[in-house]
């Protein structure tokens, strides 16, 4: 048995999975499983950017690989396509080590993917709908679409030419803004608010917001700490891209004219759910699993009213709210085989404070401390409680299949 070549061929397959934007702990655990497959136990240690095996072998020596990794956004066709392949390799280890890596080649060759125009296409969707979500009406939505579509094409076209994500992000939230101011300046009756809170869903790093709090909760302090960075580095790019284009526009900037519009629950239960379905492309999920992802959005934005209506706490309800979410996720993943992220990722945007992080920003460049910190700190609160939602789902089922296996 080549080792060397067994040990690589284990690495690739979780740095695919880290690649593809898979988390942590599935990372350590698919590596772990591989390792177990071939009688072999290691040590795995991965955070977002490496990965790091170490496995004592039976000829007596330790042998130990280390990949650097550069993920770019999450991509759940190759989480489940190397998931699924991890499964088949677990169940039925080739005689053969080079075939570990000749079948992640294969498999990462033969990925999905949606041609730039759709994702565009998504792009608008997504920003279109989320500022009818956020109340607004179809100027609103409008003005956000033709937003979102700008500061998609900013992103494909920077992504494309290899540019630094801090500095993409930074340049697609002008864009965006700038979009925007741009159509209120020129007189459509928008209010900028909305407008560009629905714009910026298509810049939240989605699951990074929460996941972050969630390493930390379960003293994964690195990860934790690490994403955290990340976090903390795409809503500065926001900011600062979005609040300089409103800094450059404000004196050309008419008084707001537009007014939230009011709906019932079906509809923004309606609206969640096409809201969902733009951010399909870019994250993408393909085939009934979108319309599956965007359905755990309908089902979160549901529970999220109905605890709004009994409690009345917008914390409560999103810790309720994202309970519900993760419940669905793991139900769907063990229905499909597939991981439950594929389904948290995109499910999660509805409950994502979008519009709350657009008044901590527009409060921060007005110089009102004050309510820059209420907001920021609401922001945060909320985030926290998505976060400690996923992870008593998660506890639960995995305080399950230990009684299981004891």
């Amino acid at each position: 048995m080549d080792y060397d070549l067994l040990l690589e061929g284990c690495c690739e397959v979780g740095r695919q999975l880290l690649n593809h934007g898979a988390e942590i702990p599935r990372v350590e655990d698919t590596v772990h499983r591989l390792l177990a497959a071939f009688g072999l136990e290691g040590e795995v240690f991965a955070i977002p950017n490496c990965l790091w095996v170490s496995v004592p072998c039976p000829d007596g020596r330790t042998r130990a690989v280390m990949r650097r990794v550069r993920p770019a956004s999450v991509d759940i066709e190759g989480i489940e396509r190397f998931n699924d392949l991890s499964r088949r390799l677990c169940a039925t280890p080739p005689e053969d080590p080079a075939e570990l890596l000749k079948q992640c080649r294969e498999t990462a060759e033969s990925l999905r993917r949606y041609p730039a125009a759709l994702c565009l296409l998504g792009y608008f969707v997504g920003a279109f709908f989320f500022a009818l979500f956020f109340s607004g009406g179809w100027a609103e939505a409008a003005a956000a679409g033709l937003a979102g579509l700008a500061c998609g094409a900013c992103l494909v076209l920077l992504g494309n030419a290899g540019a630094n994500p801090f500095l993409s992000t930074l340049a697609s939230a002008f864009v965006l803004a700038a979009a925007a101011c741009g159509l209120s300046a020129l007189g459509a009756p928008i209010s900028l608010e909305i407008t560009i809170a629905g714009g910026i869903m298509v810049l939240v790093p989605g699951l990074v917001f929460t996941n972050f709090m969630s390493d930390l909760l379960t003293g994964d302090l690195v990860a934790g700490l690490a994403t955290f960075a990340r976090a903390v580095l795409s809503a500065g790019a926001i900011a600062l891209g979005a609040g300089l284009a409103m800094s450059l526009f404000r004196e050309a900037v008419p008084a707001q004219a537009g007014a939230a519009a009011a709906y019932g629950p079906v509809t923004y239960c309606v609206l969640a759910f096409v809201a969902c379905l733009g951010f399909c492309p870019s994250f993408n999920v393909q085939g009934i699993g979108a319309l599956l992802c965007c359905l755990g959005g309908t089902v979160g934005w549901a529970v999220y009213l109905a605890g709004m209506a009994l409690w009345g706490n917008s914390f409560a309800a999103s810790l309720i709210a994202a309970v519900a979410v993760a419940a669905y996720s793991e139900w769907m993943a063990r229905l499909r085989r597939c991981p439950a992220t594929s389904y948290l990722v995109i499910a999660m945007f509805p409950l994502v404070p979008g519009l709350t992080i657009y008044q901590a920003m527009d409060h921060g460049l007005r110089g009102d401390t004050d309510l820059f910190l209420e907001t920021f700190f609401r922001t945060m609160g909320i985030a926290g409680c998505l976060a400690l939602g996923l992870l008593v789902v998660s506890s639960a089922l995995e305080l399950q299949r230990k009684r299981r296996a004891g």
